[in-house]
């Protein structure tokens, strides 16, 4: 808002008060262009099968009648103007909308209002860019003074090489981009190759760790160069989706996060699958522990019920054993008994028999001694040997007897009822033991498999206890896994769907990020708390100075990249009518500095201070003829534009790149225009031209059947939409589909063929909007291979408008001489049958 009034005012504070001024102004302007707040009523609402890039809805709203919402426009339910969305598409009653965030369903009504309404965003974020300048908050802390003053920082221009090879104005474009502390004004006429030089100062900015933004006025320029950045460098597109080229929505936050989730789903896929068994409430893994764990506790259960069995027959063997084993107990005894004395006295002959040789052998004095000694134990040998093999026979006898009662015991408690069925019990039990060690070894087996996937490999003990203490292990383990499974899966069916959560991240660690330049400061996409170290401005000479100072006030230094001399963001009519309405003087402000702010771009007036150093002119161009480019080359460049332009093939029809076709012979009637009320801004009155429309309509219906790449342009949206009902009837509207339009609607593009329909034909020479002399520069520079001017020559070369008188002669005597002009009357002789 405008300065307290009492307080002294300084340049800057003047400066800032008569750019507030041109915001409103702008605002007023584009509110002109676009009239009004419509409601559009609808009754019937549907959710849209289409590819959604964000997590915002997608809706199909069918209206009541009707509406004038165009593509694009900003649309938000009646009383709800947070439930806000742009419109992707329209087809007669029926309006897709995209919405900014996304939308509980049960918030739009089934039947209801649509709010079609100017989208105020672009004043909201130019103020709050105009603020910061200002409050001197801005990145680069100079930039009010360079703004207002053309203060600017010396600095040398460093040798340095780019990548790929650029043109000698390319190179030093290059050179002085990186090394500029402050700002470069670039100076590119159309086809001097602006976007491959962009691109290399991008690449090379990023490549020594600057943070690079890209920003223009339109979808359309930042695209370019965004899709021509290497693949090496991180670029992200920030924005509305809907409105950015399909060959960059790869690199689209959204689609860059959906690139991101997937390499992460990717790299996370293994472990997921790993993990899988454990997860969810019946997991494999806790099938397999339950099958391991009740199988343990079945073999615990057997070998329980077997040792009890065992009891049982130890028991009733014992009571038998207390029954019938009387005699056998007596009987072993007996034996034992018997043995004892068979041993006694098997000893005693043994020991006999060795005294008897002993004495037998010894000789010498006391050999007679020796010899009646042995006589003597010879007897005892011979009466101890019968009692020694009757005491051997007696305990065989007895052990025999022993042995058949045992054995007649064993019989007994073997066929005693309650042994059997205890020795049965036995049996069944370890059986059962051995079942269910049979099924827990395998099932340890699988969760050892499992867990070693995930986990340590390990190997389960084959031993019961072993196993035991396995699945003890693994009970302790098997949570923890659960829960790991169960937030990784979470984890990817949340990457699995879009989520903006990724995009802050995103945007942050990217090199290059693109952006028009009122986007770099919608809150929505996520640049607002973000600086750059280089800003990069393509089409710097058409952008507002309120939209250029978005990404200005961001960046610590930034590349102008434009061209004055093709249409202003205001052009002079738009201008005239809001300065004739408001006269800013009133207020204090100089409407002399308004006036200047609303009809020169930043780049323009940047351009007339900054110093050698800090501008550049790329001055080789490669899109036109040169028929072309020679001739814009003088018009408005001063002759410093040259051609290294291709040949083309030449035309069927004319004998030139640069064709006239002349209506000045013609009737006046004829070739008149015709007045259109209320057909162009400010609702004053336009002008449409029936003869120059048939001409075009003939050129164009030959060029459609050659399936040429054409357009046809002109001054006036009269003349545009009489051309295009005409065509459409010819063509039908598929086939002229972006292909008519007005100049000012066009430039940025360009075309193989371009129509260019003067419209005025009057005798006292009023041009109107053609005395805006850059709208022919934009017109011929369009063209790729041919341009055809339908013009009325005694009108133009004797227009009122002494700058435009000027020109006109210029071009028609340069056409006469260089270019093929056709009168009016001989073109159908020409257009091949």
């Amino acid at each position: 808002t405008p300065r307290d009034k009492s307080a002294v005012p300084t340049r800057y504070d003047a400066f800032c008060d008569a750019l507030d001024l041109v915001i409103e102004a702008g605002r007023q302007i584009e509110a002109e262009r676009d009239p009004g707040e419509r409601i559009l009523p609808y009754y019937e609402v549907l959710t849209a099968a289409q590819p959604r890039r964000s997590a915002a809805g997608v809706y199909l709203f069918r209206l009541s009648r009707p509406g004038t919402v165009q593509q694009g426009g900003m649309v938000h339910l009646r009383n709800e103007p947070d439930l806000r969305g742009r419109v992707t598409a329209t087809d007669g009653e029926l309006l897709t909308i995209a919405f900014d965030v996304a939308v509980d369903r049960r918030r739009i009504p089934e039947q209801g209002e649509l709010v079609a309404a100017r989208n105020e965003v672009v004043q909201r974020v130019q103020a709050a860019a105009a603020a910061r300048l200002r409050a001197r908050s801005t990145v680069n802390p100079a930039l009010l003074p360079l703004v207002v003053d053309g203060k600017f920082t010396e600095y040398r221009v460093p040798t340095v090489d780019p990548a790929e090879p650029l043109d000698e104005d390319q190179t030093e474009a290059f050179r002085r981009a990186l090394a500029a502390p402050d700002l470069l004004c670039v100076l590119g006429p159309p086809g001097t190759g602006k976007t491959r030089t962009i691109v290399e100062i991008a690449r090379a900015a990023a490549a020594r760790g600057d943070r690079v933004l890209i920003a223009s006025q339109t979808n359309t320029a930042v695209d370019n160069v965004i899709e021509r950045l290497p693949a090496a460098l991180t670029a992200v597109r920030v924005g509305n989706e809907d409105r950015i080229a399909a060959a960059v929505q790869r690199k689209t936050v959204s689609a860059v996060a959906e690139e991101l989730q997937r390499r992460i789903l990717a790299r996370t896929a293994a472990t997921a699958q790993r993990l899988a068994p454990f997860g969810g409430e019946t997991s494999v893994a806790g099938s397999w522990l339950h099958r391991l764990e009740t199988a343990l506790a079945g073999a615990q259960t057997a070998n329980s019920s077997r040792d009890e069995a065992m009891a049982d027959r130890e028991a009733a063997a014992a009571a038998v054993e207390m029954q019938f084993g009387v005699a056998a107990r007596q009987a072993g005894h007996k034996w034992q008994t018997a043995a004892q004395h068979a041993t006694t006295a098997a000893v005693e002959v043994q020991q006999l028999t060795e005294r008897v040789q002993q004495l037998e052998s010894r000789g010498g004095l006391f050999g007679p001694l020796h010899r009646w000694r042995a006589g003597r134990c010879r007897a005892r040998l011979t009466a101890a040997t019968p009692r020694a093999a009757h005491s051997q026979a007696a305990a065989e006898q007895d052990r025999q007897t022993y042995e058949a009662l045992c054995a007649e015991l064993s019989r007994r408690i073997e066929r005693d009822p309650a042994v059997r069925q205890a020795v049965e019990r036995v049996a069944g039990a370890q059986a059962d033991a051995e079942q269910h060690f049979a099924v827990a070894l395998p099932a340890a087996q699988q969760l050892a498999r499992l867990i070693g996937a995930v986990e340590r490999p390990v190997t389960p003990a084959t031993d019961a206890a072993g196993l035991i203490a396995f699945a003890s292990w693994c009970r302790a383990w098997e949570p923890l896994l659960r829960e790991r499974s169960r937030l990784l899966a979470d984890w990817c069916e949340r990457l699995a769907s879009p989520s903006e959560q990724l995009h802050p991240e995103l945007i942050r660690y990217a090199d290059v990020i693109g952006a028009t330049c009122i986007g770099v400061g919608v809150q929505r996409n996520l640049l607002s708390d973000l600086d750059f170290d280089l800003a990069v401005i393509d089409e710097a000479g058409q952008i507002p100075l309120a939209s250029t100072l978005v990404p200005l006030t961001r960046a610590s230094r930034a590349v102008l990249v434009g061209d004055h001399h093709q249409l202003p963001p205001f052009v002079d009519d738009d201008a005239r009518h809001w300065l004739r309405r408001h006269e800013p003087g009133r207020s204090g402000i100089d409407p002399g500095l308004v006036a200047d702010l609303l009809t020169h771009s930043a780049f323009e007036r940047l351009l007339s201070q900054t110093p050698a150093a800090n501008q550049i002119l790329l001055s080789r161009q490669r899109r036109m003829p040169a028929v072309l480019a020679d001739f814009v080359s003088n018009a408005f460049y001063g002759g410093r534009l040259t051609t290294e332009a291709k040949p083309r093939p030449p035309s069927p029809i004319f004998l030139s790149p640069l064709a006239v076709v002349d209506t000045a012979e013609l009737p006046p009637a004829e070739r008149a225009e015709r007045t259109r009320p209320r057909t162009e801004t400010w609702q004053v009155a336009g002008r449409d031209n029936r003869a120059e429309a048939r001409i075009v309509l003939d050129l164009a219906k030959w060029y459609a059947a050659e399936t040429r790449d054409w357009v046809v342009i002109t001054p006036y949206r009269a003349q545009a939409q009489l051309i295009e009902l005409w065509l459409r009837e010819a063509l039908g509207a598929e086939a002229i589909r972006d292909r008519i339009g007005t100049v000012d609607a066009f430039q940025g593009q360009e075309r193989d063929v371009v129509m260019y329909s003067f419209t005025r034909s009057n005798p006292g020479g009023r041009v109107g909007f053609l005395s805006e002399l850059r709208r022919l520069n934009v017109a011929i520079t369009r063209a790729r291979d041919q341009l055809i001017l339908v013009g009325d020559s005694k009108t133009l070369t004797n227009a009122a408008d002494e700058g435009f008188r000027r020109l006109a002669g210029e071009l028609f005597r340069y056409a006469a001489q260089h270019g093929d002009v056709v009168a009016a009357r001989q073109l159908r002789e020409r257009l091949p049958v």
